[in-house]
């Protein structure tokens, strides 16, 4: 395409070229400045010639060219604006998605807060009652241990008092030792009733 060009522009200045040098050739340095027809309609024909070979083959390419390099700059705008507000609108989602799990979190501590002194209270209350059942356990087991140790004293009580009395028995008593053993009884029956009013 370029030497295309390149080939017709040379061929367009050859032939702008010749009317001036076929009028330089005939009338010397003054054919220059003096208007000349012919210098004239070669001069117009050559603009029309190259405005035509340039705009066929030169500005519409380039116009083409700057069009396209217009449209690709305007859709990287496009684009560059879309993904600008894409990345506003996933740091405004970040944002939102950082703000949740910051309260998630703050509600997790609250509620675990409140499970580990609903936890410690049940604990409290649990140990509390385990306490309190072993105080009832440990006193009821001390009164059957005072009742069992009470019964295996009056038990050996009961043995011993059938031990002395069988020993006593088993002694020969004479009528003295009896005697006094019956006074002995009726003044202990006397001290237990009571004096005796006299008669009236």
């Amino acid at each position: 395409m370029r030497s295309r060009i390149a080939g017709v522009v040379g061929a367009v200045s050859c032939l702008a070229a010749a009317p001036v040098m076929a009028s330089e050739g005939g009338g010397g340095g003054q054919s220059l400045i003096e208007p000349n027809f012919g210098t004239i309609f070669w001069t117009v024909v050559t603009f029309l010639f190259f405005a035509f070979i340039l705009g066929r083959f030169a500005w519409r390419p380039m116009l083409a060219a700057l069009n396209e390099r217009e449209r690709s700059i305007r859709e990287s705008i496009d684009r560059a604006r879309s993904e600008r507000q894409a990345a506003e609108q996933l740091a405004a989602e970040q944002r939102e998605l950082l703000d949740e799990a910051r309260r998630e979190r703050a509600e997790a501590m609250a509620a675990g807060q409140r499970d580990a002194e609903r936890l410690k209270a049940e604990i409290l209350d649990e140990a509390r009652r385990q306490r309190d059942q072993l105080l009832e356990q440990t006193e009821a087991q001390v009164q059957a241990g005072m009742r069992q140790a009470r019964a295996e004293l009056r038990s050996e009580v009961v043995d011993l008092a059938l031990q002395a009395a069988e020993k006593l028995i088993a002694r020969n008593l004479d009528d003295a030792t009896q005697r006094r053993l019956v006074e002995d009884y009726l003044a202990d029956l006397e001290k237990r009733e009571g004096p005796t009013s006299p008669p009236s």
